[in-house]
């Protein structure tokens, strides 16, 4: 069994959390809010990476189980995992940067590029990340539950139900 579907709930939840709080916390603008989303998304992009780095033998097992047929399923999947973090990756890097001072670039210290500018880059990006984390997990259930409709169904409790009849 590969390690991809163990793995795949963490981003998800990580990455989506984080994104409503991003957004929320531009109409709030909270500083506790502000650095937990920060923490979100760190941990989200790197337990992304990690499920991306499990893709490849999820997709194996998924061949060697059912076939080139699902190969059709698996890229789109691929593609949408893909674009998730680079959108979410992208939010991480302008939140550091904009949000906290941790780099002190006089360019990054401009009222307006620090407030309006970041404010729509990241509900942007938050939605966008969400959005594209949302079609992956569809795409991906898609894969594990059309192909797993051949296998057996436990009918125990079928038959009972009918001899209760």
């Amino acid at each position: 069994m590969p390690l991809h579907p163990l793995v795949v709930h963490f981003p998800i939840a990580l990455l989506i959390l984080a994104g409503v709080i991003e957004i929320v916390n531009v109409f709030m603008k909270k500083n506790s809010l502000n650095n937990f989303g920060t923490l979100l998304l760190i941990l989200g992009v790197i337990s992304g990476f990690v499920t991306l780095a499990t893709g490849d033998g999820a997709e194996h097992f998924a061949e060697s189980k059912w076939g080139d047929v699902v190969e059709g399923k698996i890229e789109p999947h691929e593609t949408f995992a893909d674009i998730s973090m680079i959108i979410f990756s992208a939010l991480t890097v302008i939140k550091i940067l904009f949000r906290h001072n941790i780099f002190k670039f006089s360019f990054l210290q401009g009222k307006a590029l620090r407030g309006g500018v970041a404010s729509v880059l990241i509900v942007l990006l938050s939605l966008g990340g969400i959005a594209a984390l949302a079609e992956t997990g569809h795409l991906g259930g898609k894969i594990v539950y059309e192909h797993n409709s051949n296998t057996p169904v436990d009918q125990s409790n079928a038959s009972d139900e009918d001899a209760d009849e």
